[in-house]
């Protein structure tokens, strides 16, 4: 008897202490779950939209100023909300949609309203009323300026002062204008930091009033086939990236220039 009870009692530990290793340790770092909330907004982007509106070709850049002629695309930031836009005497309730300013708009504010509405979270939010309204003004730019032979872009004209990892010190890169005719270009000087200059064939594939590309090079025998784009961005910081390639030796070398700076004048 006191053998089986010994046995049994044998059996119960080896059951305990197995149980007891099995058992996954607990995540004692669980974040609050209401870390994440956050307040029904009508916050919404304006971008600038260059090639062809809703394909591939399609290039935006964040503004709050384009160029006349263009369209530009509004899209709330809350994408599970009901939506009513405002602009002009025209009521929209998509979360995006697409609008096209022409020439006769050139020069002029353009007020752009949106209203959010939603169910709020009130177990986190339990001030939250569940509706919000913004108004953004869009400036529809007069640029381009067209003056034969050559167009004005406005803001994107001027001196940069940029910073690369291939530089010790910051320098200056010069960006002048568009040269008018069958095929769109611009003045480039300084571009890698080297004292390049790129004057006259730097092609302009797509072009906003804060963002120039020229994504289609320069041709392959002409200023070390540069392409990219200048970036002069909605919050003031100005960005560049641009790829060139060496001529010499096989196999082709292709050189990334990134930049980072701000527009002097």
């Amino acid at each position: 008897m006191k053998n089986t009870i010994l046995l049994i009692l044998l059996a119960v530990l080896v059951v305990v202490t197995a149980c007891h290793k099995d058992q996954p340790e607990m995540n004692m770092n669980i974040s609050n779950p209401c870390d994440l909330a956050h307040e029904v907004s009508a916050e919404f982007d304006i971008l600038e939209i260059t090639g062809q509106a809703g394909s591939i070709l399609e290039k935006t850049t964040l503004t709050d100023t384009i160029l006349h002629t263009k369209s530009v695309r509004f899209i709330a930031k809350d994408s599970t909300a009901d939506y009513t836009w405002y602009i002009g005497s025209e009521i929209i309730t998509e979360r995006s949609f697409v609008r096209y300013f022409d020439n006769s708009l050139s020069g002029q504010d353009i007020t752009v309203t949106l209203v959010v509405k939603k169910d709020p979270n009130h177990f986190c939010l339990p001030n939250d009323d569940g509706y919000d309204s913004i108004s953004k003004v869009l400036h529809v730019s007069q640029y381009p300026i067209l003056t034969p032979p050559t167009k004005d872009y406005g803001s994107l004209e001027g001196v940069y002062r940029v910073k690369s990892e291939h530089k010790v010190d910051s320098f200056d890169v010069v960006f002048d204008g568009g040269h008018s005719g069958a095929t769109q270009t611009f003045d480039i000087y300084n571009y890698d930091g080297n004292g390049s200059d790129c004057v006259g064939n730097a092609y302009i594939n797509n072009i906003n009033y804060r963002q120039v590309w020229t994504t289609g090079g320069t041709g392959i025998t002409v200023c070390d086939y540069l392409q990219g784009n200048i970036h002069n961005r909605i919050d003031g910081v100005v960005e560049m990236n641009f790829t060139t390639r060496a001529h010499e030796g096989i196999p082709i070398v292709f050189y990334d220039w990134k930049y980072l700076g701000r527009k002097l004048n």
